[in-house]
């Protein structure tokens, strides 16, 4: 069989499907990264880099699928990120950013956060939140196009999560 001896993504799950995989590794993808306790994490935004090769403890991103957090040699895997909050722990300190969208990129050996806006949870302004999600609100029960809909119920969510946000500070 061509796919057995192969070198290729396609080879490595032929032999791990015909039970020929690596014994004792069950995550083979995971198991290749740099043995650390400490995940390597950029985590940027397009005008800078929040975090730059950080070594930390874990990250949990609000992933469109449910929050997710992220250890050393976690599986790789891309996330698509939806309004909330990226916790990034360090021993006993949390660090906790909004981020409006973006995308996480889970590698073998580090995790990118990209994230189109981040601000620190401790900047926002729950009055202003507030006042944001009633004007969005109002837009969208005065809507008179889908578009003008669709606009509006994105901010609504988008203060929603922020609302969540803060209130858990």
């Amino acid at each position: 069989m061509a796919l057995r001896g192969g070198f290729g993504v396609l080879g490595r799950c032929a032999r791990v499907a015909q039970g020929g995989g690596v014994a004792g590794r069950g995550r083979w993808f995971a198991s290749e990264a740099l043995a650390s306790d400490k995940l390597r994490l950029n985590f940027v935004v397009p005008h800078k880099a929040i975090k730059d090769n950080a070594l930390v403890d874990m990250v949990v991103i609000p992933a469109s699928s449910g929050v997710m957090g992220v250890l050393p040699q976690h599986a790789p895997t891309v996330a698509q990120l939806r309004p909330g909050v990226v916790a990034v722990q360090d021993g006993d300190s949390t660090e906790r950013y909004f981020i409006s969208s973006g995308f996480a990129f889970v590698h073998a050996d580090r995790t990118d956060v990209c994230a189109v806006e981040a601000v620190p949870v401790d900047d926002i302004d729950p009055a202003a939140v507030t006042k944001g999600l009633a004007e969005c609100e109002a837009k969208m029960a005065s809507a008179s196009s889908d578009l003008d809909r669709a606009e509006a119920q994105i901010g609504v969510e988008v203060y929603l999560a922020m609302q969540s946000a803060v209130s858990e500070k």
